[in-house]
C-alpha cells in the first residue's frame, strides 16, 4: 500500500493525526514503500507487521523489516534503544494517537486496543544510549512523545567522514508535532548535519532540547526551527548553527541557554532569529548568544521593550 494511501484510509481515525497526516497527503514518500505497524502492547513479532490486524510487537523487529521509503506508525509504549539500520532513508515513524503524549494502559480501553504513542529507554537502559540513533538521510519522526534518557539523548543524529556505503550522514531528518519531555537531550548532533526540519515540537524538562556535540564532519547547516516550544530545560537551544532558521518559537523558562547558534568552539554564522518570543532577559548573560553575522531582529521580548532590533549584546 502506498503511503498516500494508508493517508487517506486513515484520514478518519482522529483530528490530531489527520493533521499530521495532512502534512503529507499531497505526496508518496516513496510510491513502492511498504507500510509496517507496531503494537507494543499486543503485537507479535511473528506476524507480519503489515496490518493493524498483524501488529509486531517491537520496533527493533520493524527496524529489521524496513527498506528505504518505507512507514512505520505504531502505538503504546516502546520501551527500546536502538541504532536505525545502516544503509536505509527515507522512513518515516508516525505515532497512532490523537496528541504526542504518554501511551498508558489504564484505563483500559474497552476495545482492549493499545491507545497512545510514546517511546522511551527500558527499565533497565543501557548507559549513555539513546533511545534512537539515526545513521542515514532522511528519516522522519511525527506525532508521539519521546521521554528522553537521564544520561543521553531522545534522538541521537550521527555524521560521519565516511564515504560510499560506509558514509554514515543523518542530514534532512524532520520532527512533526513530537514532545521530547525529561531526561538529557531531546535532538542531539553529532558530527553535523544539515537540512534538518523542527516544526511543531515541544522540548520540556530537559537537559538540553536541541544539543549539538561537535562539528567534527561540518557545522550544522540549513536547519529549520519552527513554530515549536521550549519551556523548563537547562538549555534550550545549543548548537553552533550556519545559515539556518529558528523562527515562530516560544522560549520561556530556561536556566542557562535559551538560544546559542555558536555553542561549538565559537563556530557558526549568518543565522536567522525571527518571529519568536524570548522570554527572561533579552542579552548574552540571559542565555541569547549569536553567531558572527547572525540577524536576531524582529523578536517579541517584553523586558527589554517589546519587538527587538539588534542582536543579543
Amino acid at each position: 500500500m502506498s503511503f498516500r494511501s494508508e493517508v487517506n484510509r486513515l484520514q478518519g481515525e482522529s483530528l490530531e493525526l489527520r493533521k499530521v497526516l495532512s502534512k503529507w497527503a499531497g505526496r508518496d514518500a516513496d510510491p513502492t514503500g511498504t507500510t509496517y505497524y507496531v503494537d507494543a502492547y499486543d503485537g507479535i513479532n511473528g506476524n507480519d507487521g503489515k496490518s493493524w490486524e498483524r501488529p509486531f510487537l517491537t520496533m527493533a523487529k520493524a527496524f529489521t523489516s524496513v527498506a528505504s521509503g518505507d512507514t512505520i506508525y505504531f502505538r503504546g509504549k516502546v520501551l527500546e534503544q536502538l541504532t536505525a539500520p545502516v544503509q536505509v532513508h527515507d522512513v518515516t515513524v508516525i505515532g497512532a494517537s490523537n496528541r504526542s503524549r504518554h501511551a498508558d494502559s489504564a484505563p483500559a480501553d474497552p476495545t482492549g486496543k493499545s491507545h497512545g504513542a510514546s517511546w522511551q529507554p527500558p527499565a533497565s537502559p543501557a548507559a549513555t544510549t539513546p533511545c534512537v540513533k539515526v545513521l542515514q538521510q532522511g528519516w522522519t519522526f511525527a506525532n508521539f512523545l519521546f521521554d528522553a534518557p537521564a544520561d543521553a539523548a531522545a534522538v541521537q543524529l550521527h555524521s560521519d567522514d565516511g564515504s560510499g556505503n560506509a558514509e554514515r550522514d543523518a542530514s534532512h531528518a524532520s520532527f512533526y508535532n513530537v514532545k521530547f519531555a525529561n531526561g538529557q537531550s531531546g535532538i542531539e548532533c553529532t558530527g553535523g548535519q544539515s537540512h534538518v526540519l523542527v516544526d511543531d515540537c515541544e522540548f520540556n524538562a530537559l537537559t538540553n532540547g536541541i544539543k549539538g556535540m561537535d562539528t567534527g564532519v561540518r557545522i550544522p547547516q540549513y536547519w529549520n526551527i519552527r513554530n515549536s516550544k521550549f519551556v523548563n530545560n537547562t538549555n534550550h537551544v545549543a548548537s553552533s548553527f550556519s545559515f539556518s532558521t529558528i523562527q515562530g518559537n516560544t522560549f520561556t523558562k530556561h536556566t542557562t541557554t535559551a538560544i546559542n547558534t555558536k555553542a561549538n568552539s565559537n563556530q557558526g554564522e549568518f543565522n536567522t532569529v525571527g518571529g519568536n518570543f524570548l522570554g527572561g532577559t533579552y542579552s548574552i548573560s540571559g542565555g541569547y548568544t549569536p553567531a558572527a553575522d547572525d540577524e536576531w531582529g524582529g523578536n517579541f521580548n517584553s523586558l527589554t521593550g517589546g519587538v527587538t532590533a539588534a542582536d543579543p549584546a
